[in-house]
């Protein structure tokens, strides 16, 4: 990634909750990458992050899908994961929104939060 986004730190963080800034929640706040613009280099910092990533491997995961399927559930499951880690960029950061990124199997989609809700693109396919 680094050619891509010299100024950036992609962090993995799944396996890292942040424990400073969200000890409180009764939820663990660990999205699976953290991106960082001040040179972080470990683990989950809610207060510094810029864009946190989600991933998913299976399509019922789609918190936006129009057609979700039998398993309903795991797409609304997916949908609290992702607005809990926005609320949480929310309440420890001054700003007016934030981005995050959804990409479930091949496909992706660029979320834009704010205080009021959240714009989904489209998805957006990449190869494999």
């Amino acid at each position: 990634m680094k050619p891509f986004a010299p100024q950036l730190s992609f962090v993995n963080s799944s396996k890292c909750a942040d424990m400073k800034n969200c000890s409180a929640f009764t939820f663990n706040v660990k999205p699976d990458v953290c991106v960082y613009t001040d040179g972080t280099s470990q683990g989950c910092d809610i207060s510094k992050l810029e864009v946190n990533v989600e991933f998913k491997w299976n399509d019922g995961y789609d918190a936006f899908s129009k057609d979700p399927g039998p398993d309903t559930h795991i797409a609304f499951d997916t949908l609290g994961q992702i607005t809990s880690y926005a609320s949480a960029q929310l309440g420890a950061q001054y700003r007016t929104h934030t981005f995050s990124v959804l990409i479930v199997h091949n496909c992706a989609r660029i979320i834009r939060w704010d205080r009021e809700g959240a714009i989904v693109t489209v998805w957006g396919t990449y190869p494999l």
